[in-house]
């Protein structure tokens, strides 16, 4: 009896070892599924990860001096903009929001065998993730385009209010906003490009499958109609033409491809609403200056609310106003402005470097800077083009968004930032 609890002992022990390993691979899944699958999840992780530590007795915090300290002294910088806010609520609810970049680096066990042997195995899983959540949009589109008139099914994509669609923008992403979806996607497309070093040991049906799915995710992120997410796109395919022509020599196929994305551009910017209104707005700006436009018009309305930022940090530029008043400074400043549809909605400041400077003052702004840039730097030196890939498409998706205010921005970054950058503290502690 008792050499039969010892078993099943050593079994629990065996099994709550490795269960984390596991779960990490439905954590990176279910990330482009939204808080309702993701959070719950993400914290069972994080739980498994905990006990595992006291089961394998493999835990050190020798690791810790590499660059995954960048993400825990911002977070640190945080907790004081914390303390020195009036309102402690907004401060707390910011605390918890941006926990994850505290714990993940912290508690993922990156220099365990099953995690190094498996790294490319995690960004599949994540690619495949993005995959499904396309689909069910698609799906899901399909579905609400279909309505039963007199006996007979009618498609007709467009809503009852008469507006919009239901294969673009945010009636398109039913799971999480078009613009984090957006990111999601280039980092998946990201991904495929770099696995395309391996392009002619790939076997034909795998190659087949793997040009099917970024098609789709390109498709989808075409639909998603995010400013950012195109701008980011651009900048990829930029490199990608670049690496052809002047890496691999290949003139023709560069030449091809760039011809395909300008006529894409085109085709992008003239037949979808959403983008041609975005140039038009722009052009307008251009023409009679940024003063003279509509403070709610949606392209404009970002100028808008960086102006109020800037002169919010020209107030405030060494401590900032604290983390937890960002919304109520901003808010009072768009009253100030006469933006009434921003106040409403409360806003935040759509810019991550300006709201970390707002919220915690310059040494949080070089925190923030310091956590993307260094391993940048790094990654360049040694390399590393997925980590350079990834924090460049954060770093341009920082600009338009204030990303590390959502879960869906935040935990997205805190685990690919871990994932990615715990490969050059590695080789940097090495």
């Amino acid at each position: 009896m008792i050499s039969f609890f010892k078993i099943c002992l050593s079994t629990l022990n065996a099994v709550l070892g490795r269960l984390d390993f596991f779960v990490f691979f439905v954590v990176l899944f279910t990330l482009p599924f939204g808080k309702s699958f993701f959070v719950p999840i993400l914290f069972g992780w994080l739980c498994a990860v905990f006990i595992s530590y006291f089961i394998r007795r493999d835990y050190s915090f020798s690791w810790f001096k590499g660059l995954l300290i960048l993400p825990v002294i911002f977070y640190l910088l945080q907790l004081i903009g914390f303390f020195t806010s009036k309102n402690a609520n907004g401060g707390l609810f910011d605390m918890q929001m941006k926990l994850s970049l505290l714990l993940v680096p912290i508690l993922l066990p990156y220099q365990r065998d099953s995690y190094i042997v498996n790294r490319n195995n995690f960004l599949w899983s994540f690619m495949a993730g993005c995959l499904a959540a396309s689909l069910f949009n698609l799906d899901y589109a399909i579905y609400r385009s279909y309505s039963l008139v007199k006996g007979l099914w009618v498609f007709n994509p467009i809503p009852k209010y008469g507006w919009d669609n239901y294969f673009l923008g945010t009636e398109f992403s039913q799971l999480i906003h078009p613009s984090y979806f957006a990111l999601y996607l280039l980092v998946a497309l990201l991904i495929i490009g770099f696995e395309l070093r391996r392009w002619r040991s790939i076997r034909p049906v795998v190659k087949i499958a793997v040009i099917l799915v970024a098609l789709l995710l390109l498709t989808s992120l075409i639909l998603l109609q995010s400013r950012a997410g195109i701008l980011g796109f651009g900048l990829l395919a930029l490199v990608w033409v670049l690496y052809l022509v002047f890496v691999k020599r290949m003139f023709i196929l560069g030449l091809g491809v760039f011809l395909a994305l300008m006529i894409l551009s085109v085709l992008m910017f003239t037949k979808f609403n959403r983008l041609a209104n975005t140039a038009k707005s722009l052009e307008n700006t251009a023409d009679s200056g940024f003063n003279h436009q509509s403070k709610d018009d949606a392209t404009a309305i970002r100028f808008w609310i960086w102006k109020s930022d800037l002169l919010l940090i020209k107030e405030h530029p060494v401590w900032g106003v604290g983390t937890g008043d960002v919304r109520d400074m901003l808010q009072k400043q768009y009253e100030s402005q006469g933006m009434t549809n921003a106040a409403q909605k409360r806003l935040n400041a759509h810019n991550q470097y300006l709201e970390t400077w707002l919220g915690t003052g310059i040494f949080g702004l070089i925190a923030l800077l310091a956590m993307l840039f260094v391993p940048l730097w790094v990654g360049v030196k040694k390399g590393d083009w997925l980590v350079v890939g990834f924090l460049s498409l954060t770093s341009v998706n920082f600009m338009f968004e204030s990303m590390l205010n959502t879960i869906a921005g935040v935990g997205f970054f805190a685990i690919f930032y871990t994932m990615l950058v715990s490969r050059l503290t590695t080789i940097q502690n090495n």
